[in-house]
């Protein structure tokens, strides 16, 4: 029994959408669990057959994770007109694990688990911006710094910022929020990515830096690149080598820009004693399923990641691991094993290094994204060969004979279905009753929400309950809606993008994206009062606390300044670090000229969340110091 719908979008939204990733999709062949060419260099081998625990010991690490990264779309697994010569060539020395698997669509949570070596629900991280990693658990940086190692992360995008909890245990943790204006992504949006350009440069810089006195000390460092996250806007000009693609050009770029790195780590003459481990957070699904990006759905095409270990002293040649599946949630038990260190408890991966790897080991999987987006969330379980997806309509395939997973064998196959259902009904369980794994929840600033939106993140805010909602795969119409939403309001097409929001509303109660993105696009019109009406009624069913901030952002855009500070008062209380309600009111006092009372609030912006709201404010500081100094005697 399928699953696939046959119900589109509405042609306008459905066209627009294919049309702007056309170019991404023509001649894409369906997904397919790793089929390599028979020109593959690679041979098949049992890790522990070629490297041993403790094989590493005191070597560098180097971890490189491609953000949005499909392994279909690079050389080393297949795509045959991939430009990707330099992830290729890790293989020259290295292994490649063809049946890889992240736990998570997301990149926070994802990176979470890379770091932790345990599954999202126990570590309480679930998506994106909504959660931070506690310090209760332990990372992997951490079990370097403790063992001697110089640690340091150079990452990309906004959410990996500091503040959702990743750089316990790095030295150096680099996310500079403030990126040039030739850098940003899309239309509104993208001050929030590093380009692979700039992130490199910081990442070379650090490596020749300690090149001095601690040359000696063994490093871990982490480098992440966005670049392959939509929208699709590489610096590459010369498109037609990458047959158009705008998607394969990021991941070209982002090549281009690691060859400088392990260059840099050549020329220090390190190559030699540095494990490098490269891997992607997630896939990209390209319209499988209806999906255009990520998030939604726990196919394949997203769920499917690369792994790569490299080495010139730990591999002879160019080998594969292609008879089990493996999960990111591997990476910190089997660097650890390879560095010779003890293994921390409690951890849900496994050694990469060991041969004991159960037959039938399942990886979990789930999605939250889904609540964000006014649909259930998602939870499963895969393995070598088949998978099964809870949802309100449950799922399971044979990824052997379908691994494209069109065909839903759910009725027609109760006992390997029921199975794996029993036995992620135990993990979850045991999650449930685990007070650790509810440690990462925590309430999105609105700073937090409008790095989101400008990743794409539309429904960061959340949704009013996540009973009874419906299942995505019934409400990826609705969703890709809000998509076309906008992209006429990048178009410049307010009057149809409103329109289409407030309908997505209307078919989606308490979901806030729709709200949230009709109002901005109301304010845009000058049609403020009607943006303050729709947010009024929406705050008075539903109590989601980011929406309260901007129904008293759009109090203030009315010019009505005493609601405004009474909502805010209403906001401060469900999350007093909320850093733009001070700012915020400061701007009113501004307005009313108590520009005293307004610095005060701008300096208390600034204390809460200085990076974020960086030179805007501190402008708003100088502007208010000026106006309140008493003038000179003439």
């Amino acid at each position: 029994m399928s699953v696939e719908k046959s119900v589109s979008t509405p042609t306008r939204g459905r066209r627009a959408l294919q049309g702007a990733v056309l170019v991404i999709v023509a001649g894409l062949v369906a997904w397919r669990v790793l089929q390599v060419s028979d020109g593959d260099r690679t041979q098949p081998v049992a890790l522990a057959d070629v490297v041993q625990h403790g094989a590493a010991a005191g070597f560098n690490v180097v971890l490189i994770t491609l953000d949005t990264t499909r392994p279909d779309h690079l050389g080393c697994y297949g795509a045959p007109n991939a430009r990707t010569p330099t992830i290729d060539a890790l293989l020259d020395h290295g292994v490649r694990f063809d049946d890889a698997v992240t736990s998570v669509p997301l990149t926070l949570p994802s990176h979470a688990t890379i770091l932790t070596g345990r599954y999202p629900p126990a570590i309480g991280v679930r998506d994106n911006g909504l959660y931070m990693l506690s310090a209760d658990h332990v990372t992997l940086p951490e079990i370097l710094k403790h063992n001697g190692y110089d640690t340091a992360a150079f990452v990309s995008a906004f959410v990996l910022d500091k503040r959702f909890g990743l750089n316990q245990g790095f030295d150096t943790y680099e996310f500079k929020a403030e990126i040039e204006a030739e850098h940003k992504k899309g239309s509104t949006s993208f001050e929030h990515e590093r380009r692979a350009d700039t992130v490199t440069n910081s990442a070379i810089g650090w490596i020749k830096a300690r090149s001095g006195s601690n040359a000696d000390t063994p490093f871990f460092l982490w480098v992440h690149y966005f670049d392959p996250h939509a929208p699709y806007d590489s610096p590459i000009e010369d498109l037609g080598l990458h047959q158009g693609s705008p998607y394969d050009a990021e991941i070209a770029f982002v090549d281009m820009h690691l060859k400088r790195l392990l260059a840099a780590i050549d020329e220090q003459a390190l190559r030699d004693r540095t494990l490098i481990l490269l891997t992607s957070d997630h896939g990209e699904s390209l319209f499988e399923h209806d999906e255009p990006l990520h998030g939604i759905f726990v196919y394949e095409a997203t769920m499917h990641a690369a792994l790569i270990l490299s080495c010139p002293t730990l591999f002879d040649g160019p080998y594969r691991v292609d008879d089990r599946v493996v999960g990111t949630v591997d990476i910190l038990p089997t660097v650890v094993d390879f560095l010779g260190l003890p293994l921390p408890t409690p951890l849900d991966g496994l050694s990469l290094l060991t041969a004991n790897v159960p037959p039938d080991r399942a990886i979990y999987v789930e999605t939250y994204f889904t609540i964000t987006q006014g649909c259930s969330p998602l939870y499963g379980l895969r393995r070598h060969t088949d998978k099964y997806i809870l949802a309100p309509q449950p799922e399971y395939y044979d990824l052997r004979e379908d691994p494209t997973e069109l065909d839903n064998l759910y009725d027609d196959s109760p006992a390997a279905a029921g199975a794996l259902g029993q036995q992620l009904a135990e993990m979850m369980a045991a999650w449930s009753a685990d007070e650790s794994a509810h440690s990462g929840a925590r309430l999105p600033s609105n700073e937090d929400m409008e790095g989101l939106l400008a990743l794409g993140y539309a429904g960061a805010g959340g949704h009013a309950t996540s009973d009874a909602l419906p299942d995505p795969k019934d409400h990826i119409v609705i969703i890709n809606q809000m998509t076309e939403v906008t992209r006429l309001q990048a178009l410049g097409q307010l009057e149809e993008a409103v329109e289409l929001a407030k309908e997505v509303a209307a078919q989606s109660a308490g979901w806030d994206a729709p709200v949230l993105k009709a109002c901005e696009i109301l304010n845009q019109l000058d049609r403020r009062e009607e943006a303050v009406q729709m947010l009024t009624e929406f705050c008075k069913q539903y109590t989601i606390p980011g929406m309260v901030y901007y129904l008293a952002q759009s109090l203030y855009a009315a010019k009505r300044y005493d609601e405004c500070l009474e909502v805010l008062r209403d906001a401060e209380q469900f999350d007093p670090q909320l850093g733009s309600v001070p700012a915020l009111r400061g701007d009113v006092l501004f307005q009313r000229e108590r520009y005293r009372q307004a610095a005060e609030q701008y300096r208390k912006a600034l204390e809460i969340d200085g990076e974020r709201l960086g030179p805007e404010i501190r402008d708003k500081l100088r502007m208010a110091l000026d106006r309140s100094r008493p003038a000179s005697p003439q």
